[in-house]
């Protein structure tokens, strides 16, 4: 559970005409994972693809075509296809669909084309269309130049006062202009007009007013128009008719051309392939087995080693950690915590996978934070709910968070904290506001199970604040303690005992006398006791953080000095804990007290706008603990925790598999 599955690393040989039924049974086996062939290998060539690649890419490529110009989504398939019909009908599938939609596939493109040629006159000619003169009487002028343009304000008046002759119309906005000027003073009508900001506008072709030619644009758009919807209600009804088809074909003849390809990867001579591949150690048997089954002495299997984690070691520092992939080996449900793993990176396969310790820390850490059964039941019932229906891994780890974050902040929320929506089930000596007082029931402290009792609201968020931060910070030692353990761990396997004990036990040593000074400090700041130089946990803490140093320089050097700050910050960092459920629990207060207390009492419409500044405050909290929950309790993993032990940089196992999701194969 703790360490990616063993892998085996083997090679397939076979002769060429085994190749096709080889590579069925790569995939059908769903454990292998292949490696690529190296092409400078001598005595080999990289294989070729199969003989129906080329065939098979050529009606997928025209299946694409079709899908695009249908415009079809992925829409929830009622009942997948049979990939045997699929085989059986794809060829004359896609000539009488290229048939059927040809034509109105060509309609639709004319149509747009068309539209678009009106869009773009409709541009041209409405700056015009104020303008009470024809197109033709803008140009072919012997002795006029005319402009035609935009203007800041009308420059009428200077050019009556600079020019012999001249005609000019403008716009009843003033902004456009149109000036009709002799050839012999253009230059100064132009400098006279760039003065008041000209913009030029260019004059079309054709003939008639611009506003007439307007509304015949439009008229003609409007027909052309309704001919585009009628087009698009066609294809809606073919995208509709075709789409489980097109998709359930697209799926299948990708599988195909995928498989066909798959030799691409391999080794190959004149006659026979060569394949290298990793399978999990404990699967080699059985695909053994199936290869002797189906193909009999055809193609062999060689076992050419099972890889240990010191020997993945040795080969990473020359060819990289990506030679062995790693396959995680988590039982239900923890492995619904991989993805919080791989956000960061895939494990290596000589390392620890600590997605098992997240599995318990997180939802620990995130159930302590929000501490409320009012939110833990909605944060179980929207995990549930995700974890049924969300598909991809991203939507699922928020699933996950919810779930089993919302499992432990009932727990915590009831035992704990003994609260619900930001009120105490009991009676509490604080004077707050509770569900005893609010409901006029006496609500017990514990509950009477006979042998034993169960606690109800041990801790006040915002009154037991130092016993909530003393206990956060124990929470984090022990994370901590764990996380140095696995590094242990990861550098006792790869290197041995000896890397171990320089490199992680002397962190070890180091927290564990961090403890002792912490109680010690603890009875002298909370507690009041005198502070004892010569207390045993004071000589015990000392002792064992300068052992540690020692170890830690002979191992690591000067850096363990430099390190040490950043443990302190570390276990003071867990103090977040608490600090989030405080800050929540305030929140929670605040708005309590201002609805039932303050609004509440006003009666009639003052109950509704209580209830409205119930719902909206405690929602707004509801999402703010999501939030910071979710983010500080994955922070705690990823910085506090990972940094001490975790490298990642592996290569996910990936096997050779058909994921199918519009076919069935029966």
């Amino acid at each position: 559970m703790l360490l990616p599955e063993q892998m085996a690393k083997v090679l397939i040989v076979g002769s060429k005409d085994r190749l096709e039924r080889t590579v069925d049974l790569l995939y059908e086996s769903r454990v292998v994972h292949l490696v690529d062939f190296p092409p400078d290998k001598e005595g080999f060539t990289l294989g070729s693809p199969l003989p129906i690649a080329s065939k098979t890419s050529e009606r997928l490529l025209r299946l694409r075509a079709i899908e695009k110009d249908l415009d079809i989504k992925e829409p929830k398939v009622p009942e997948p296809l049979s990939a045997e019909r699929i085989r059986k009908e794809i060829d004359a599938a896609i000539i009488s669909l290229d048939s059927e939609i040809l034509d109105v596939i060509g309609s639709k493109a004319k149509l747009e084309e068309r539209l678009s040629e009106l869009d773009q006159q409709k541009r041209d000619l409405q700056p015009l269309a104020s303008l009470p003169l024809d197109l033709e009487l803008y140009r072919d002028f012997r002795s006029l130049t005319v402009f035609v343009g935009h203007v800041r304000t009308d420059p009428s008046g200077v050019l009556q006062e600079s020019l012999d002759q001249f005609e000019a119309l403008t716009a009843q906005d003033g902004k456009l202009i149109a000036v009709f000027v002799q050839r012999s003073e253009a230059n100064e009508a132009q400098r006279i007009l760039m003065q008041y900001g000209f913009s030029e506008v260019s004059v079309p072709q054709g003939t008639g007013k611009p506003a007439e030619i307007l509304n015949e644009i439009q008229k003609e758009e409007s027909i052309l128009r309704k001919s585009y919807e009628e087009v698009q209600v066609t294809l809606g009804r073919l995208r509709e008719k075709h789409a489980a088809f097109v998709l359930a074909s697209d799926e299948e003849l990708g599988i195909e051309v995928e498989k066909a390809e798959m030799p691409l990867r391999a080794g190959a001579t004149v006659h026979s392939f060569v394949i290298d591949a990793w399978v999990p150690g404990k699967n080699l048997d059985k695909l053994k087995e199936d290869f002797n089954a189906k193909l009999g002495d055809g193609v062999y299997i060689e076992l050419l080693e099972v890889k240990n984690r010191k020997d993945a070691e040795e080969d990473a520092e020359e060819i990289g950690p990506e030679d062995v992939p790693t396959k995680a080996s988590n039982p239900r449900p923890l492995n619904l915590f991989n993805h919080l793993v791989e956000l960061v990176s895939t494990p290596r396969y000589n390392e620890i996978d600590p997605t098992s310790v997240i599995s318990i820390f997180f939802p620990i850490f995130f159930g302590l934070m929000v501490g409320d059964v009012g939110y833990g039941i909605p944060f179980v019932i929207l995990g549930f709910l995700g974890l049924r229906k969300c598909k991809s891994d991203e939507w699922r780890t928020i699933s996950t968070a919810l779930f089993f974050g919302g499992i432990f902040t009932l727990i915590f929320g009831f035992i704990f904290f003994g609260e619900a929506l930001g009120m105490h089930f009991a009676p509490s000596p604080y004077g707050e506001l509770t569900w005893s007082s609010l409901l006029g029931i006496e609500l017990p402290h514990s509950i009477d199970l006979g042998l034993f009792s169960i606690p109800i609201g041990m801790f006040s968020k915002l009154h037991d604040v130092k016993i909530l931060l003393y206990i956060s910070v124990w929470i984090g030692i022990v994370h901590l303690f764990t996380a140095f353990g696995l590094g242990f761990a990861n550098v006792a396997m790869r290197r041995g005992l000896k890397h171990a004990f320089l490199e992680k036990f002397t962190w070890i040593l180091i927290l564990t006398g961090g403890v002792f000074l912490l109680l010690l400090m603890v009875d002298a700041l909370i507690l009041g006791k005198p502070l004892i130089m010569t207390d045993l946990r004071m000589l015990a803490g000392a002792g064992l953080v300068i052992v540690g140093m020692a170890i830690g320089l002979k191992g690591e050097g000067a850096k363990v000095i430099l390190e040490l700050p950043g443990l302190m910050s570390n276990v003071v960092s867990y103090t977040r804990l608490t600090a989030i459920g405080m800050s929540k629990a305030g929140l929670a207060l605040a708005f309590n007290s201002i609805s039932i207390e303050m609004i509440a009492p006003g009666g009639g419409i003052m109950i509704v706008m209580a209830i409205l500044v119930f719902i909206v405050g405690h929602l707004m909290i509801f999402i703010l603990a999501i939030i910071s929950a979710g983010l500080q309790g994955i922070r705690l993993q990823y910085v506090e925790f990972f940094m001490k032990f975790y490298e990642g940089g592996g290569s996910k196992f990936n096997p050779l598999m058909i994921r199918r999701k519009y076919t069935t194969e029966v």
